[in-house]
C-alpha cells in the first residue's frame, strides 16, 4: 500500500520544471533517508517525469542520481499518460475524484497557457471541492515534509502494485512494468498505456455493430433534465437493445432509472458533474470503454464546473471513433435514423 502523490508541471515553462527537479534533489538529501517515504509513491503526467526525471528536454536539467534512486527504489512512480496528446490530465482528475490521489503537486507557470487549459483547471477546483492537499510550489512542500510528513494519520494509502479499474464498464487501465535507466542505474516505473500505446483505435464504422455491446454516456444539465427524462421516456427500446451500459453523472442516473425503470440494470451512477462524474466519463471515453455521448448542455447558464464540461468534449476530440451529441434534436435524428423511429 502507497499514497500517491500527483505531480505535474507546465510543458512551456522550463523554469518551473527545475523548481520541481530542485525540490526533489532537496527532499531526497534532507528527507530521503526516512522511513516513511516508502509509504509514499509519485504519480507523474508522462510529459513532466520525460522532463524532470529521464531529462528528454535539453533546457532542463533532471533530476540528479541520487534523487533518481530515491524516486525509483524508495518510493515508486506511477507514469500517466502525457496529458497534452493522451488525456492524461483528466485521468489525474479521474483519480482525485475517485479518492485515489490526495496530495497534488501542480507547478504551473502564472505566465504561460498550459495551466488555463481545461483538464487542468478542472482538476484544480476539483481538488479544492475534495479538501486535497494541494502544493504548487517547493516551500510549501518542503513545510509539508517538515512538519507533516511523518504523521501516519495523513496518508492515504491506496494498493500498490497500481491498478485501475472504470467502475462503469469494469475496464482495466493497462499498467505495466517497465524498466528504466540511467547509466548503469537500473530502477523500475509502472506506466499507464493509453490506447494509441497499444493499438490502432476501433473502426469507427464498426463501433455500434456488435449487436447491444455499445456503451452510452447520458449527461443532462439542471436545465435539461426534463428534456433527458422524455427522450430516454422516448427511446428505451432502442437504449435497452443497442446498449450495454448506460453512464451517467449522479442526479442523469437516477433520473433515467425513474423515467424507464427497464434500464436501471445498465445505469452506472458517476459522482455528480460538479464533483468529479464528468471526468470519470471522460475518463472511459479516453480509454475507448464509451461509445456514444449524450451531453444536453445549456449554453445560457454559467457552469461553476465548466471546465470538466469541456474535459468531455476534449476526451471525445481525442478518440475520433466515439459518437458525440451536445443537444436534444441532434440526437433523436439520430436515434431515428440509427435505429429507426
Amino acid at each position: 500500500m502507497k499514497t500517491l502523490i500527483g505531480v505535474l508541471a507546465s510543458r512551456d515553462d522550463a523554469a518551473r520544471n527545475e523548481s520541481l527537479a530542485r525540490m526533489l534533489e532537496v527532499l531526497c538529501e534532507d528527507y530521503g533517508q526516512q522511513p516513511w517515504w516508502h509509504d509514499f509513491a509519485f504519480a507523474f503526467s508522462g510529459g513532466t517525469y520525460e522532463r524532470v526525471v529521464t531529462g528528454d528536454e535539453s533546457d532542463i536539467q533532471p533530476v540528479n542520481d541520487e534523487a533518481w534512486e530515491w524516486i525509483h527504489h524508495t518510493c515508486g512512480v506511477l507514469r500517466l499518460p502525457e496529458g497534452k496528446k493522451h488525456g492524461g490530465g483528466i485521468l489525474l482528475g479521474s483519480l482525485v475524484a475517485r479518492g485515489s490521489i490526495q496530495f497534488l503537486w501542480p507547478f504551473f507557470s502564472p505566465a504561460t497557457s498550459h495551466w488555463l487549459h481545461p483538464e487542468n483547471l478542472a482538476l484544480f477546483r476539483l481538488a479544492d471541492l475534495l479538501s486535497v492537499n494541494t502544493f504548487m510550489n517547493a516551500g510549501s512542500i518542503l513545510e509539508w515534509a517538515e512538519v507533516s510528513a511523518q504523521n501516519p494519520d495523513h496518508r492515504y494509502p491506496v494498493p500498490w502494485p497500481p491498478s485501475i479499474t472504470l467502475e462503469g464498464t469494469g475496464t482495466v487501465v493497462p499498467i505495466h512494468s517497465v524498466p528504466v535507466h540511467r547509466g548503469t542505474r537500473v530502477g523500475s516505473i509502472y506506466k499507464v498505456f493509453s490506447p494509441d500505446d497499444l493499438a490502432e483505435p476501433a473502426d469507427y464504422r464498426d463501433i455500434l455493430g456488435d449487436g447491444g455491446a455499445a456503451v452510452i454516456a447520458l449527461i443532462a444539465h439542471d436545465e435539461k433534465k426534463d428534456a433527458m427524462r422524455e427522450f430516454v421516456v422516448d427511446y428505451e427500446p432502442s437504449l435497452r437493445t443497442h446498449f450495454s451500459r448506460i453512464l451517467c453523472t449522479g442526479t442523469t442516473g437516477q433520473i433515467v432509472k425513474e423515467a424507464a425503470p427497464s434500464l436501471a440494470p445498465m445505469v452506472h451512477r458517476y459522482h455528480s458533474g460538479p464533483k468529479g462524474g464528468d471526468l470519470e466519463i471522460a475518463t472511459e471515453i479516453l480509454f475507448g470503454a464509451c461509445h456514444v455521448v449524450v451531453f444536453f448542455t445549456d449554453p445560457l447558464r454559467p457552469h461553476p464546473h465548466a471546465d470538466d464540461i469541456r474535459s468531455v468534449f476534449g476526451a471525445c476530440m481525442r478518440q475520433d471513433q466515439v459518437r458525440m451529441f451536445s443537444n436534444e434534436r441532434q440526437v433523436r435524428r439520430w436515434f431515428d435514423d440509427r435505429f429507426g423511429s
